[in-house]
């Protein structure tokens, strides 16, 4: 048999596709970051926690026991019912405000701080540090100034025989309304950082990968509860101030335990994750340098060995 020809196959043409033009990077997932239980972490937790005591169970204990009477049944009204509460309610308040700039002021700086790492093909939204700026300007310069004011001042407020509110006069005039004021700038500022999250930080933080999303999204329910609870706010004490305050007063209790809870929880649940990422990468304080031995070098051993003049001859050799 002839030997068979090897019919020669051209080889198949590739389909061209057309390339896909080039699109600027997005950063659309978080990168999952290395996590710790430290200084800032104990501060949000144990800073902001025990104020959930203080919104729920205290009020109603005190209720309970008869230190408050309906229709006086507010937050302001349980810190003023006694001399205890006052300075319980002054310690809680005050560790709150304290943890509240260290974990925004973390949080805000760390988050500039991402936002500078990701590449430039990555497009960012100015509104986005517009945003953070006003964030934690109005944490730190009206929300945590003015919850300090409110629990320096009593809260005093009676009512004639129809139950229509009685200014008071002299001297208490004065602390009621320095008390007011700063509730209302209080919860104001309250809102208006529940918006500016709830609209831009959030959803740009997730969408950038800046924060961890469970992290974003507890806030983000917190920020819309805010942000609703702010808004019914406003109407429900003009009616308990201008209606009836007995009508009024426990919806007007529910706006300032839902409000406030809700910041307690972004404070806690919300910003727990950061605050140990951050922990983690960048501790804020080292807890082998809080040994005894520690403390045995730095504070005891120079004043046992203490010379005068001491730094005068150091600074004298040098």
């Amino acid at each position: 048999m002839p030997p068979s020809r090897s019919r020669s196959r051209t080889p198949a043409k590739r389909a061209s596709t057309p390339r896909s033009k080039s699109k600027p990077a997005k950063a659309t997932k978080a990168i999952e970051r290395p996590k710790k239980f430290g200084f800032r972490t104990i501060i949000a937790v144990f800073g902001s926690g025990p104020m959930l005591i203080l919104l729920t169970y205290t009020p109603w204990r005190a209720y309970m026991d008869g230190l408050l009477k309906f229709p006086d049944i507010l937050i302001s009204d349980t810190i003023a019912c006694s001399q205890w509460h006052r300075s319980v309610y002054t310690t809680g308040i005050s560790m709150a405000a304290l943890s509240s700039c260290v974990i925004y002021s973390e949080l805000i700086r760390a988050m500039k701080a991402r936002i500078e790492e990701l590449p430039k093909s990555v497009k960012i939204d100015p509104n986005l540090l517009m945003a953070l700026d006003q964030f934690l300007f109005t944490v730190l310069a009206g929300v945590v100034p003015n919850l300090l004011i409110l629990i320096s001042f009593m809260f005093i407020e009676d009512a004639d025989e129809h139950g229509n509110i009685q200014i008071p006069k002299g001297e208490e005039l004065i602390q009621w309304l320095l008390h007011v004021v700063a509730a209302t700038l209080a919860f104001a500022g309250l809102g208006i950082c529940a918006f500016l999250y709830a609209y831009h930080i959030g959803p740009k933080a997730l969408a950038l990968g800046i924060e961890s999303s469970q992290d974003v999204k507890t806030r983000m329910t917190c920020a819309v509860g805010i942000a609703v609870t702010v808004i019914f706010g406003a109407p429900i004490r003009a009616m308990h101030i201008y209606h009836s305050r007995d009508t009024w007063a426990f919806p007007l209790l529910m706006v300032e335990v839902i409000s406030l809870t809700f910041g307690v929880c972004a404070n806690v649940f919300g910003s727990v994750g950061m605050m140990m990422e951050l922990d983690a990468t960048h501790p804020k304080v080292l807890f082998r340098n809080l040994s005894l031995k520690c403390w045995w070098l730095t504070l005891v051993k120079p004043l046992i060995t203490f010379t005068p003049f001491y730094g005068h001859e150091v600074l004298k050799k040098n």
